[in-house]
């Protein structure tokens, strides 16, 4: 890692200006020798204070919440309502918490229920961790033994819960299902106002688990004033929001986007956030419509979701009035879909914040700010790093390399709950932490081409799998494509081929590939189907179709639990195993 010079020291001492203390930090950052960090160690705070309270004191009646539900009805809650909520909920997890370091499980997706628990969680100074409402037994099963939570609130119903759940028998943990948790939120009387509790800077905010797209889940868990930071930052430099500013972050509450740009970075900035149930939902024209004219102003989409409202919706016009700012998320945004995406949304030709962060890093790394024209950040690319302070090792243009974080940044987690084992698998031997991903740089602008566990290497030649499925994207007739490896004996690896489309395109597919890499890239098998194994957050699940392709006889896929589609899983092994 790089010395603390005092250029950085400076910076990050001014930055905290930004947020409300309790005790302004006068250290911005220690170190010890497991390459564990704390931000702001002498500081004090409270998020909730800078999210809400601090927010009652200037805009009361101002709208903080918009939510869409399953139903696509939209309800508004300012400030105020807000508040009120948070106190009920603050007041019953007091009552009925033993412990006054309180661990807290929400199983819950994007919702009014999951802001407050959240909100209150963070008023109370507790950590909490935020699971996929729709995660089945042993996915909610191993994420409670991971976390270990005092009190488990679930949005499900009692009786739909215990089904899920099997039910394995808790009694150190404390149920509260979503027939009481709605009474909580939704009575109507009056909360005695619970005081913000004060906690020091790197106290434990939160613990998300990863997308498990190559391996079992991991619980990360970030701190409070460094996260908050962060949160900050990016959303007013990144995306350009400010007070005025109406959000919309396509993303269930689980994810680190569901955290990050959808709840804490834009009610911090006093801006108003709305969160869908189901982002699968603006597929619905008419609903995205009825979105936009709330005067949303950020439209922050997974790529995977982009490509679905192009395919269903290749004729449709929408107002572009008041949308200043085009985000994407998720994977690479390849260049045909950016240029429609951009076309369709945009009023002027600016560039569309194509985003790179993972979990662990806590917010973006790499992007192009949202005033940058096209011709700055070309399509395809993830811009370059936050700031000058978000320094990353040397790229090449030609040459995939992996990319990694070489000067620590206040968002980076704190720890990981899984052990030391899985902590240092992050450090390299210059403690440079890893991202895990493959990238090249041209003029400036990073290029991510896959995981470094998905490079083909055959005959001596190496090039990323995305970098191949991006070629083939611009073969029209291709929706998605994932491109799969193998070992191989005689040649290292072998490419078999993952296509949505409905025509057969082997002869167009041969030619693109030669032309871009040569006959050694040509797929030994191509499979033609109707969907990819995703996870919740539109990550392709590459580490359960190589367990098929190896073994089509196979039962155990592997961790499922963050994937969204098992059906599509079965469809792709029978096909396998018919064409054996």
């Amino acid at each position: 890692m790089l010395k603390f010079n005092n250029n950085f020291i400076n910076y990050y001492l001014r930055e905290t200006e930004k947020l409300v203390w309790f005790k302004k930090p006068k250290i911005v950052i220690k170190k010890n020798e497991s390459n564990h960090y704390a931000w702001f160690p002498d500081g004090q705070l409270n998020l909730y204070e800078n999210c809400i309270s601090n927010n009652l004191k200037k805009r009361q009646n101002k709208t903080a919440i918009i939510t869409v539900n399953q139903n696509k009805k939209i309800k508004k809650y300012n400030f105020v309502q807000i508040d009120k909520k948070v106190n009920k909920m603050a007041n019953y997890i007091k009552k009925v918490s033993t412990n006054k370091k309180s661990r807290i499980m929400i199983h819950a997706s994007a919702s009014l229920e999951s802001a407050v628990l959240m909100l209150a969680c963070a008023k109370l100074g507790l950590h909490f961790s935020v699971i996929f409402e729709e995660l089945e037994s042993l996915g909610i099963q191993n994420r409670i033994k991971l976390f270990k939570p005092n009190i488990f609130f679930s949005r499900l119903s009692e009786k739909i819960f215990i089904s899920k759940m099997g039910f394995k028998s808790y009694n150190e943990i404390k149920f509260i299902y979503g027939e009481q948790l709605k009474k909580i939120i939704d009575t109507k009387e009056n909360a005695k106002k619970v005081k913000n509790k004060i906690v020091d800077s790197p106290n434990s905010l939160f613990t998300l688990f990863t997308s498990g797209s190559t391996g079992v889940p991991k619980g990360i868990t970030h701190s409070t004033g460094g996260y908050l930071l962060y949160s900050k930052l990016t959303c007013q430099n990144q995306f350009g929001i400010n007070e005025n500013s109406v959000v919309l972050t396509a993303s269930d509450a689980g994810w680190i986007n569901g955290h990050t740009y959808s709840l804490f970075g834009p009610l911090s900035l006093g801006s108003t956030t709305i969160l869908i149930e189901k982002p699968i939902s603006l597929i619905d024209i008419k609903l995205f419509k009825k979105i936009l004219s709330l005067k949303t102003s950020v439209v922050y989409l997974p790529v995977t979701l982009i490509r679905l409202i192009k395919s269903l919706n290749k004729n449709f016009t929408i107002n572009k009035k008041y949308i200043k700012t085009l985000g994407s998320m998720g994977e690479p945004l390849a260049p045909s879909v950016a240029e429609w995406f951009s076309n369709k949304f945009l009023k002027k030709n600016r560039a569309i914040v194509n985003t790179y962060f993972q979990t662990e890093t806590g917010g973006i790394v790499c992007s192009p700010r949202y005033n940058q024209n096209t011709n700055q950040a070309p399509h395809g690319s993830v811009g370059q790093p936050f700031s000058e302070y978000i320094k990353i090792n040397k790229l090449e243009k030609t040459k995939v390399k992996e990319i990694k974080i070489i000067s620590p940044w206040p968002g980076m987690m704190k720890n990981v709950i899984n052990g030391k084992i899985e902590w240092n698998k992050y450090w390299d031997k210059s403690s440079n932490f890893r991202l895990f991903d493959l990238a090249t740089k041209r003029k400036k602008n990073v290029f991510i081409h896959g995981r470094n566990d998905d490079v083909v290497n055959i005959r001596g030649h190496r090039v990323g799998s995305e970098e191949i499925e991006s070629t083939l994207l611009k073969l029209k007739k291709i929706t998605e494509c994932c491109v799969v490896t193998l070992n191989d004996k005689l040649e290292g690896s072998k490419i078999c081929l993952f296509v949505v489309s409905d025509v057969n395109l082997d002869l167009e597919i041969d030619k693109m590939i030669i032309s871009n890499f040569g006959t050694y890239a040509i797929p030994k098998k191509v499979f033609y189907v109707k969907q990819l194994p995703k996870t919740r957050s539109g990550k392709i699940l590459r580490r359960l179709l190589r367990n098929i392709l190896i073994n089509p006889n196979l039962k155990n896929y592997g961790d499922t639990s963050t994937i969204l589609n098992l059906s599509s899983l079965k469809n792709i092994q029978k096909m396998i195993k018919s064409n054996e």
